[in-house]
């Protein structure tokens, strides 16, 4: 079990196909009680009432299982600028390491490298909601450099 999550009630997306990532990090989630919803792409989370898509304690992105960070780029900053209360966990192969620091803010707040380690999950679900309260009080300054 978690240690710092007991009886946790959080409502968690996953944008990316339903394979590797998706089942590895259900059923780490799962084993703690904590439901995943099904796997889905940037078409159908943007559908969402912004309500409901806002509504996400949680939202985790494949990257690889996406096409890399190259076809995801604009995806992921147009998602921080229009659901910026949503903390975002992406996973990769291609991360050196896991990073639980701001370094890459603009396109979610914490990365995990694949495979996902249950010590690292449980770190990131802490984690992630400071990181992304920091974004959020920094959203005005990264709006003001793209605009200039």
């Amino acid at each position: 079990m978690f240690t710092h999550f007991e009886d946790i009630d959080a409502k968690i997306g996953f944008i990316g196909p339903y394979g590797r990532h998706f089942t590895s990090l259900r059923g780490l989630l799962g084993g703690n009680g904590i439901a995943l919803d099904e796997a889905q792409n940037f078409a159908v989370f943007n559908s969402l009432s912004y309500v409901e898509a806002a509504s996400h304690d949680f939202l985790f992105v494949d990257i690889d299982g996406l096409g890399g960070i190259s076809n995801v780029f604009d995806r992921l900053t147009t998602l921080r600028v229009d659901y910026p209360t949503v903390p975002v966990i992406l996973i990769s192969d291609e991360f050196k390491r896991d990073d639980f620091e701001r370094s890459r803010q603009a396109i979610g707040d914490i990365s995990l490298r694949s495979p996902i380690r249950y010590s690292s999950l449980e770190f990131a679900l802490f984690e992630a909601p400071t990181n992304n309260k920091n974004w959020q009080d920094n959203l005005t300054e990264y709006n003001q450099s793209f605009a200039a």
